[in-house]
């Protein structure tokens, strides 16, 4: 390809835009450590928190100990169909990178033409042209490079999406399996409830055919048998829907087969987890750091726009063989244009002006969400402090009917009583025992509830074994 003389007006624009574009002149700052628009505080108001940095040597489940529990979430964390979904949207984000970026380089394509004409019936001497043609913006002030980054940015956050959905993945699977854990012990209570019930309706039988009890009191029991029995079918199907929303969830379809085992619990270790101070939520919440690349994507799509209202320089070249009347052999061509916009009625001011109200749309929201996962970690510790003091005084008051169930029970026996103060003792244990399954459950949810705020630690290799 030829050269224009080192005289000529096109050999200077060549320069000038080459050494513009290698210098990478820039017109717009893009704010790459931008933070939400608020005071950091400190440390977490409550009292117990340790200020040591977050663990993040192994996931948060591990600290559960439940082998059964650490299982479903692997195997969820690969199978699961939301997660997948999500990994593709990382590979189209990827793809769009791709696209443009290329738009920084010289683009090549082979062209060729063939030509013949006809007057008046002859035929005249055909053309060919065959050859490479180049077209090449040259990235003068960083149009297209801040479009790149914007990309990029948007890639990391489709990325960051998939980390923040297998964390709740996680916590959902926790919560779910825990829930099926509440529902077996509460199918055993109430078994022990109803067998407990009928040995004693079998003794009021018994006294009452001896001529030392009454019907009423007879009667009572059964209620009290039929009411505790009542209760087993509503448990057995809420057993069942944690269970299937277990299979789901791990990517299985529902088939009717229990996952949670038998002999699980609902204890756990009681020891708070080290959470480091509020500012490390940004490092540590996927969810964050997604919204946080995103706005440094609104940021460089502003320097994009603002880039879009300055000249823009493109190159032009070709390299053609031709076969023609006048003239066969190669032609070589390069051209240089410049393009300022000057008039198209605001449009180009208007992009820019959408894209700083969507920064400032994104930093608001950025900065909310920062409060609200803030918000999150503090109702955590705070609901899992008052719950533990809340399910402690529960059993003390368990124990305490416990007692008044012997005593009631004994004086009825001695005949100092009647069977109703029995009975009404043996109601409210019976609701505290049930309720005491219920609130230990509440209790490990505020835990996983914490880990989930405070951002896992998650730290499970998927994503680019998947990508």
């Amino acid at each position: 390809m030829g050269f224009p003389p080192i005289h000529s007006p096109l050999y200077g624009l060549l320069v000038f835009s080459v050494f513009l574009g290698l210098t990478g002149c820039q017109t717009h700052n893009i704010n790459r450590s931008v933070q939400p628009d608020t005071t950091l505080p400190a440390t977490f108001s409550t009292s117990h928190v340790n200020p040591s940095p977050v663990n993040n040597s192994r996931p948060w489940w591990l600290e559960l100990q439940r082998p059964a529990l650490n299982r479903l979430i692997a195997q969820a964390l690969n199978d699961n169909f939301d997660v997948a979904q999500a990994v593709s949207r990382v590979r189209q984000a990827q793809a769009l990178v791709v696209q443009t970026r290329s738009g920084r380089w010289p683009q090549i394509d082979l062209r060729g033409s063939a030509a013949k004409e006809w007057e008046r019936g002859d035929g005249q001497p055909e053309e060919y042209d065959i050859g490479g043609v180049l077209q090449w913006e040259v990235d003068t002030f960083n149009r297209i490079g801040a479009a790149v980054e914007a990309d990029a940015l948007e890639t990391q956050a489709r990325m960051e999406d998939v980390a923040a959905l297998r964390l709740s993945l996680s916590a959902e699977i926790a919560n779910n399996y825990f829930g099926a854990v509440a529902e077996q012990r509460r199918l055993e209570l109430l078994d022990q409830q109803v067998r407990t019930d009928e040995t004693l309706l079998d003794l009021l039988q018994l006294r009452f055919e001896q001529g030392v009890g009454t019907r009423v009191e007879v009667l009572q029991q059964k209620s009290r048998v039929a009411d505790s029995q009542s209760l087993t079918p509503s448990s057995q199907a809420d057993l069942r829907v944690f269970e299937n929303r277990l299979d789901v969830l791990i990517g299985r379809v529902p088939d009717g087969q229990n996952r949670v085992l038998p002999s699980e619990t609902l204890g756990f270790d009681e020891r708070a987890p080290a959470l480091g101070v509020p500012a490390d939520l940004l490092l540590n919440r996927p969810d964050l750091r997604a919204t946080r690349a995103e706005l440094i994507a609104a940021d460089a799509d502003i320097g994009a726009a603002i880039a879009d209202r300055l000249p823009r320089i493109v190159l032009d070249g070709s390299v053609l063989v031709q076969d023609r009347p006048a003239f066969t052999g190669p032609v070589s061509m390069i051209m240089g244009t410049f393009v300022q916009p000057l008039l198209d009625w605001g449009r180009r001011k208007a992009v820019v002006k959408s894209n700083r109200a969507l920064y400032e749309e994104r930093l608001a929201s950025f900065t909310q969400q920062y409060l609200e996962a803030v918000e999150e970690v503090e109702n955590a510790l705070y609901q899992e402090q008052r719950q533990r003091e809340f399910v402690r005084r529960l059993d003390q008051r368990r124990q305490l009917l416990q007692e008044t169930v012997d005593e009631t029970g004994a004086r009825y026996i001695q005949g100092v009583d009647d069977y109703l103060p029995v009975l009404n003792a043996l109601q409210e244990l019976r609701e505290v025992e049930r309720d005491l399954i219920s609130e230990r459950l509440a209790l490990i949810q505020f835990r996983i509830a914490l880990y989930r705020a405070v951002g896992g630690p998650l730290n499970a290799p998927l994503l680019q074994e998947k990508l």
